[in-house]
């Protein structure tokens, strides 16, 4: 079978992205299982060098980079410039399908770009929902005029489309349920995870027992302003603790309009004898990444709303303790007191408490860790989920009459 994907950016190495790891895992296990893979990307790092990796040539200012800075406005072109986009994808993909035709394609649902793209290659395609926009839009932001287009055109596309595939099965419900669709397949099978035996596993002797870990983006969605506001809490009765915080800078939006940036906000909510307790990394490597979750204690994930996302499935993978929110699909995967602790979505005192429950008993902890690896290493192993999606893929095929 011939697949083709689309993804935001291009390679992982370079672009850390829920949808990229998706796609970079995705490929390497399909190949594996003999399958060919073709990617198309608008955003491709000029060094990369990786066969059946195509550029989708948008011009210099792309629909992506546009976007990031029109979240508060909409122009009259928007409508224009997105089918602009999704035709350039379109275009690459029939390049590459006269001279190796493409039995299916899967991209996500951002824009509806995919139904332009059905609708011009004629192919099989299938719609992968990683993060719906009247879902991820948090806060003010939510209202705003862009991300109100952005959900109708999303819904749109969506009530075209045939084939709708989910990481959870809450957003697949939600998602049906918001736009009435009625879809011929809608399917949900999970993220899949790929093991590398080469990645050491978190062990309760080797850890730092005051270090607690938190990888994702300073800003709303997040919960970075949830996790920093919760670890203040335990500072205050534990001062030898300290927080680790991974991840770009986005900023929180103010009141008044703006952004504050990270090491801003800290200087505001903490005192000035515990500000050294938070350790802001910025961006890092995933391979760093993962040295970081063996030596800490515990990671949080605070987000607003996940589906739920890698930075929580690899800290499971690699067997570490997690305190997760319980928004979005989280609870999917982890189960209270099970394979980790849940905390009530926005509420920093859960998040202190929940953490605390894990200090408090730390044999518990690990026992807890134990049992989230062989979850994930069970239901989202790679083999697995592609195997899964492969027969899917089979199903779309027949019913597009390939």
């Amino acid at each position: 079978m011939h697949i083709a994907f689309f993804s935001p950016a291009w390679p992982l190495q370079r672009f850390q992205n829920g949808i990229v790891t998706y796609v970079h895992v995705m490929k390497n296990e399909l190949e594996r299982l003999g399958h060919r893979v073709s990617v198309f990307t608008p955003t491709l790092d000029g060094l990369a060098r990786e066969d059946h990796v195509y550029h989708v040539d948008t011009g210099k200012r792309t629909l992506v980079t546009r976007a990031v800075r029109r979240l508060s406005q909409v122009r009259g072109s928007f409508e224009t410039d997105n089918r602009r986009f999704a035709g350039a994808i379109a275009s690459a993909m029939l390049r590459v399908h006269a001279r190796d035709p493409i039995d299916v394609i899967e991209m996500e649902e951002s824009f509806g770009w995919f139904a332009e793209v059905e609708r011009s290659t004629s192919l099989p395609l299938v719609v992968k929902l990683h993060g719906p926009a009247f879902l991820s839009y948090v806060g003010d932001e939510l209202q705003a005029p862009f991300a109100q287009k952005r959900i109708e055109l999303e819904g749109n596309a969506l009530a075209r489309a045939s084939a709708i595939l989910s990481p959870c099965r809450i957003t697949l419900a939600q998602t049906v349920e918001r736009y009435a669709l009625s879809p011929a397949l809608a399917m949900h099978i999970v993220n899949p995870l790929l093991t590398d035996l080469t990645t050491r596993l978190w062990t309760l002797d080797a850890c730092d027992r005051s270090s607690i870990l938190f990888v994702g983006r300073f800003d709303l969605r997040k919960g970075a302003d949830v996790v920093l506001k919760a670890f203040l809490l335990l500072l205050r009765e534990r001062p030898q603790l300290k927080l680790t915080f991974v991840g770009p800078d986005s900023g929180l939006p103010l009141a008044g309009g703006g952004l504050i940036k990270f090491d801003a906000y800290c200087d505001q909510i903490f005192p000035s004898d515990l500000r050294k307790s938070v350790d802001y990394r910025g961006p890092v490597a995933n391979h760093e990444i993962a040295k970081l979750r063996v030596k800490a204690f515990a990671t949080v994930v605070a987000s607003r709303w996940e589906n739920p996302g890698y930075t929580l499935l690899e800290a499971m993978m690699q067997g570490c303790p997690v305190v997760s929110s319980d928004a979005g699909g989280c609870p999917e995967v982890v189960r209270d007191w099970s394979t980790g602790r849940l905390a009530k979505s926005e509420r920093q005192a859960d998040f202190a408490e929940k953490i605390r429950s894990l200090l408090d008993d730390p044999e518990r902890a690990a026992m807890m860790a134990v049992a989230g690896h062989r979850y994930v290493f069970d239901q989202h192993s790679a083999e697995r989920v592609v195997r899964q999606t492969v027969e899917m893929y089979g199903r779309v095929v027949k019913m597009k009459g390939h």
